[in-house]
C-alpha cells in the first residue's frame, strides 16, 4: 500500500516538474506577500513582534488552498481521474499518494521561504522552532483538504467552495497553531507550549483518520 501511494506521489511530482507551474507561482506570491509584510513592518516596527507569526500563517493559509485546489483538479482536467479510479488499488492507496504529494511540495515551499522571511523581517534564528507547528498544521490542513477537494471536484467554482467548506473544520488547528508561532516569536521556548504542539498532533491523526475513512467511501460511491 505504502509503495503504491509513493509511486502516485512520484507521478504527481513528474507531472510538476515537468511543467513547474504551480511551484514557481507558489514561490513568487510568497516571497511577493513576505516582501510586501517586510516592507510594512519597517514603517510600523512596534508591531513586528506581534504580526510577524500572523504575516507567515496568512502566507502559509494562501499557498496551502492553491496547493489543494491543483491536487485532484488537475487530475480531473486532463482526464485521468477516471483512468485513475479503475486501477487496481484502493481509494485508500489514491488518498494516502495525493497527501504525500502534497504535504511534501507544501513542506518544500515552507523550507525555500521561511529562510527568506526571517531575514526579511530581521528576525532571530530561534525564530525557525515556528517552523514546529508550522509543519504540524500543514499536515492537518492537506489531509482535511484534500476530502472536501474530493466533494467539490465536479462542483462549479470549486475554487471557492473548498475554501468555504474546510475553512470551519480548519479553525481549531489554525488558531492554535497561531496561538503556538506568536508565542514562539515573543521569545517561548518549545517546552512552554508542548500542550499546543499535543493538540495538534491529536488533531492530525483524529481527522487524517476520518478523511481517509470518508474519501475510501466517497469515492467507491
Amino acid at each position: 500500500m505504502i509503495r503504491k501511494a509513493l509511486a502516485l506521489a512520484y507521478k504527481d511530482f513528474q507531472m510538476e516538474a515537468g511543467k513547474r507551474t504551480l511551484f514557481t507561482s507558489l514561490l513568487f506570491f510568497s516571497f511577493m506577500l513576505i516582501f510586501l509584510a517586510s516592507f510594512t513592518l519597517t514603517v510600523y516596527p512596534e508591531v513586528k513582534a506581534a504580526l510577524s507569526g500572523l504575516i507567515y500563517w496568512l502566507v502559509l493559509i494562501s499557498i496551502a488552498f492553491q496547493v489543494l485546489n491543483r491536487s485532484l483538479a488537475s487530475e480531473e482536467d486532463f482526464g485521468c481521474w477516471d483512468a485513475l479510479c479503475l486501477c487496481p488499488i484502493s481509494p485508500r492507496v489514491i488518498y494516502l499518494g495525493k497527501f504525500i504529494y502534497n504535504i511534501l511540495l507544501l513542506i518544500i515551499i515552507e523550507l525555500i521561504t521561511f529562510p527568506a522571511f526571517v531575514v526579511f523581517l530581521n528576525l532571530k534564528p530561534t525564530s525557525f522552532c515556528m517552523l514546529i507547528p508550522i509543519f504540524l498544521a500543514s499536515v492537518g490542513f492537506v489531509g482535511v483538504g484534500l476530502l472536501f477537494a474530493l466533494f467539490s471536484l465536479k462542483t462549479a467554482g470549486r475554487e471557492l467552495a473548498i475554501q468555504v467548506t474546510v475553512l470551519p473544520i480548519l479553525l481549531p488547528a489554525l488558531f492554535i497553531g497561531l496561538k503556538a508561532t506568536l508565542l514562539l516569536a515573543a521569545g517561548a521556548n518549545i517546552s512552554d507550549i508542548w500542550k499546543l504542539l499535543l493538540f495538534l498532533v491529536l488533531y492530525d491523526l483524529l481527522f487524517i483518520t476520518i478523511a481517509c475513512l470518508v474519501f475510501d467511501t466517497t469515492l467507491v460511491d
